[in-house]
C-alpha cells in the first residue's frame, strides 16, 4: 500500500520575529495508481515578502499538475515509457505556468499596496517581476508500480530508499551548484533537476534545507533520514500517522533551535507493502551507520591521539633540546665555576698578602702616629723652653746691657777721679 508522512515547522528565527512559517507542503494519497508530495520553501528575505503564499503555490501547482498528467494512469505510462524526460519536463513547465496564475489570482484578489512597496521594497516595485515577491523552491516525488519520479530547483533535499534498502540521493542541487536557482527566475524550467526510477522504491523522502542545514554534514543527515524510515512499517492507522508526524514536528522544532533557526518541513511517500521486505536491510543498515558513527568517532578521537602525540612529541623534542641547551651551558658553567674558583683562589692568596701589607701599613701608621704625638708633645716642650729661653736671653741681654752701663759709667767715673 502507498502512504505517506509529512510535516512543518516554523523556525526558531521566525517565531522570534513573528513571522509566519514559509515553508509548505502537500501530500496527495487519494489516487488509486500514484502518491505524491511537494515541500515548498519559501525565501525569507523583505523582498520576498509574499513567499509564504508563493510556496503554498508552488506546492498545490504541483500536485494539481501531476494529477492532469497522471489522472490517466495508463496513458501517463506509455507516455512515460516512451519518452519520460520530455513528459516530465512537461510537467514541471505546467507547474511553473499554474503558479504564475495562481500569484496573478492572489495578486487580483490583494493587490500589492503602497504600505507594501514602501515597507518591503523601498518603494522600488517592478509589476513585470511580481512573481518575486513570492518566491521559493521546490521539491516534488511520486511513486507509482510502473514509474517513480521527482523533480527538484533550489536548495532541498531529495533522498530515494531503493526497495532493497540503499539510501541515495539521485538529485543534490548543492553538489550541481542549483542550490540558489528558484521558482521566479526567468530561466526556471532550466534549473530543475530530475529523478526517474522504473521501479518502485520503498521511500521518497524530500525536505527543506532548513533540515539539512541543522546537521554537520550530509551524513548526519542521511542518518536521521535512515532512523526515519525504520519506523514507517509501524504506521498502521491515522493516528499512527499523526503521532509520527507530531513526533517529527517535535524534533524539526528543536533542531531548528539548535541547528538552522531556519523552517523545517519534510514529506514522505513510501510503499508500506514493502516494509517487511527490507526493514531487516534498514535494520543492518542503521547498525551499519551507527557502527560507521562509532569508526568514525573512533577515528576523530585516533585523529586527536595523533595530533596530541605529535604536539607532545614536538613538546619532548623541544624540551630535549632545552636540556641539552641546559646541560652545555652547565658544563660552560662549571668550567667557568672552576676558572673563577682559581682566580678567587689567587684573590684571596692577593688578599691576604694585601691584608698583612694592610697590616703592616696601619702599624706604620699607628707608629707614625704615635711618634706624630710624642714629636708634637716634644714640640710643645721645646717651644715653650725656647720661649723660657728666648726670655733668659732678654733678660741676659738686658742684664749685660745694663752691666755694661755700669762699666760705662764706671769707667767715667774712675776716669774723673784720676783727673
Amino acid at each position: 500500500m502507498l502512504n505517506g508522512i509529512s510535516a512543518v515547522t516554523t523556525g526558531q528565527i521566525h517565531i522570534n520575529q513573528g513571522r509566519e512559517c514559509e515553508d509548505y507542503t502537500e501530500l496527495d494519497l487519494e489516487r488509486k495508481d500514484y502518491v505524491m508530495t511537494a515541500v515548498a520553501d519559501g525565501h525569507s528575505s523583505q523582498k520576498h515578502f509574499r513567499s509564504d503564499r508563493g510556496s503554498q503555490f508552488a506546492a498545490e501547482a504541483a500536485k494539481e499538475s501531476i494529477y492532469e498528467y497522471m489522472n490517466d494512469y495508463n496513458r501517463f505510462v506509455e507516455a512515460y515509457n516512451y519518452d519520460k524526460q520530455y513528459l516530465i519536463n512537461r510537467i514541471i513547465k505546467m507547474t511553473i505556468s499554474k503558479w504564475h496564475i495562481k500569484i496573478n489570482e492572489d495578486v487580483d484578489m490583494n493587490p500589492i499596496t503602497q504600505n507594501e512597496i514602501d515597507k518591503y521594497l523601498d518603494n522600488d516595485f517592478d509589476i513585470e517581476n511580481i512573481s518575486s515577491i513570492y518566491d521559493t523552491t521546490l521539491a516534488v516525488g511520486v511513486m507509482s508500480q510502473e514509474c517513480s519520479f521527482g523533480f527538484l530547483i533550489g536548495d532541498g533535499s531529495f533522498v530515494v530508499i531503493d526497495k532493497n534498502g540503499k539510501m541515495n540521493t539521485p538529485i543534490d542541487n548543492i553538489e550541481n551548484r542549483n542550490y540558489k536557482k528558484t521558482l521566479s527566475d526567468d530561466e526556471a524550467y532550466n534549473n530543475f533537476t530530475t529523478y526517474f526510477s522504473d521501479e518502485m522504491p520503498f521511500a521518497i523522502m524530500i525536505s527543506t534545507s532548513g533540515l539539512y542545514n541543522s546537521f554537520i554534514d550530509k551524513k548526519d543527515f542521511l542518518d536521521y533520514n535512515y532512523s526515519i524510515a525504520t519506523e514507517l512499517g509501524s504506521l498502521n492507522t491515522i493516528d499512527d500517522k499523526i503521532n509520527m508526524e507530531e513526533k517529527l514536528g517535535e524534533q524539526f522544532e528543536e533542531k531548528s533551535k539548535q541547528g538552522s533557526q531556519d523552517d523545517i518541513s519534510m514529506s514522505i511517500i513510501f510503499n508500506s507493502d514493502n516494509y517487511d521486505g527490507i526493514i531487516k536491510n534498514l535494520e543492518n543498515m542503521k547498525k551499519i551507520q551507527e557502527i560507521d558513527n562509532e569508526i568514525n568517532y573512533s577515528k576523530e578521537k585516533i585523529k586527536i591521539f595523533e595530533l596530541n602525540n605529535e604536539q607532545i612529541l614536538s613538546q619532548k623534542n623541544e624540551n630535549n633540546e632545552n636540556i641539552e641547551k641546559l646541560a652545555s651551558e652547565k658544563q660552560e658553567l662549571e668550567k667557568l665555576n672552576i676558572d673563577l674558583k682559581e682566580q678567587k683562589h689567587l684573590l684571596e692568596e692577593q688578599i691576604k698578602k694585601i691584608q698583612e701589607e694592610l697590616s703592616k701599613i696601619t702599624s706604620q701608621e699607628e707608629h707614625i702616629d704615635s711618634r706624630n704625638m710624642e714629636i708634637d708633645s716634644l714640640l710643645e716642650k721645646y717651644k715653650t723652653i725656647d720661649k723660657e729661653k728666648e726670655e733668659e736671653l732678654n733678660k741676659n741681654i738686658e742684664d749685660k746691657r745694663r752691666e755694661e752701663e755700669h762699666i760705662k759709667l764706671k769707667e767715667e767715673e774712675k776716669k774723673y777721679l784720676q783727673l
